[in-house]
């Protein structure tokens, strides 16, 4: 509750006017500049780590549609896929293909997906990074075969390949899927080198 009363002080010299209290205008560009400051050294920061935590939370995420394809494949005897739409920035859990035959496309039946821009702006690439040493360039960001698409079987193998994933801000982190134990790793640019997670 706001109080109405105003607060007066008896000036020292005798004096029998009132005043009222208040802050110079001195006072209150401090404060400003004070304010000012602390959000110029603040903002980079909390923007820096909202990109940060929306690049984790998208690859998260795909770990995690990894793991379930390869968890239903195994259950379900039958090929589950992740795709990759590289133009819509779509990442999808893929029970099978559609009629045309063709992973990650129109037809297929698709269980859930998610979209990267969801995630503070995330996209498929590696922008000036550049892709890991020793592994295949990608101009869209993904070297997966078979349409951008990771095929898990009930035999727990499948095809290898790496996601590339950029923020706004050029944050980025690689999803690498190997043949040799099916097992993915992820690897996250430093600002030097990719480095392992």
């Amino acid at each position: 509750m706001i109080s109405s009363r105003m607060h007066f002080v008896r000036m020292s010299n005798g004096d029998n006017s009132l005043r009222i209290k208040g802050f110079t205008l001195v006072e209150l560009l401090i404060v400003v500049a004070l304010i000012a400051i602390v959000s110029a050294v603040a903002i980079p920061a909390v923007n820096s780590y909202r990109d940060q935590c929306g690049l984790r939370a998208a690859a998260m995420e795909i770990c995690g549609m990894i793991r379930e394809a390869k968890q239903k494949a195994l259950v379900y005897e039958r090929t589950y896929s992740v795709g990759f739409n590289t133009a819509s920035g779509i990442v999808s859990l893929i029970a099978e293909r559609g009629p045309d035959g063709k992973w990650n496309t129109a037809d297929d039946k698709v269980e859930r997906y998610f979209a990267l821009m969801d995630k503070g702006g995330v996209r498929f690439g590696y922008g000036l990074c550049g892709p890991l040493p020793t592994l295949a360039q990608a101009t869209d960001g993904v070297t997966f075969q078979y349409n951008n698409t990771l095929e898990c079987n009930p035999n727990l193998s499948g095809n290898g390949g790496t996601a590339y994933l950029i923020s706004p801000r050029g944050a980025a982190m690689a999803i690498v899927m190997n043949t040799t134990d099916f097992g993915y790793k992820l690897w996250r640019w430093n600002g030097k080198q990719w480095v392992r997670m």
